[in-house]
């Protein structure tokens, strides 16, 4: 099995977690990612945003591990922002027309305020990428 070269620093800021992501986002990343998810989603967070900042890689694989993410955050009632992608992993996700599909916001506190908006219910749900 690969070597993770993925690091995850989790932070709660008042009702969000917020997943800062470092390094690479491929197959060896999915399984500390998933894990990571699952546990916030058991202790009862559903407001989640992965900050990607410090992502320096994601590959086709990665993308798929952020759809995963995003399937087990829906089927927990909750809502997920990925927030301030570098310009490399904007490409990518441009590319495969993921605005469609994830909630993508230029910052963290854009994420959160996304987040929030989602759930009073003036927020356009996820796909939507916030302005």
């Amino acid at each position: 099995m690969p070597v993770a070269r993925l690091e995850i620093t989790p932070a709660i800021v008042e009702r969000d977690a917020v997943l800062a992501l470092g390094g690479e986002l491929d197959m060896a990343g999915e399984a500390p990612l998933t894990g990571a998810v699952g546990e916030l989603l058991a202790a009862g967070y559903r407001r989640l945003v992965l900050d990607c900042a410090g992502l320096e890689f994601c590959d086709s694989r990665g993308f798929t591990i952020l759809l995963l993410v995003r399937k087990a955050v829906l089927d927990a009632g909750g809502g997920l922002v990925v927030a301030a992608a570098p310009e490399r992993l904007m490409s990518l996700l441009t590319l495969v027309g993921a605005q469609e599909i994830l909630t993508l916001a230029p910052t963290v506190e854009q994420a959160r305020l996304a987040l929030a908006e989602h759930d009073t219910g003036s927020g356009t749900g996820s796909g939507a990428t916030p302005t």
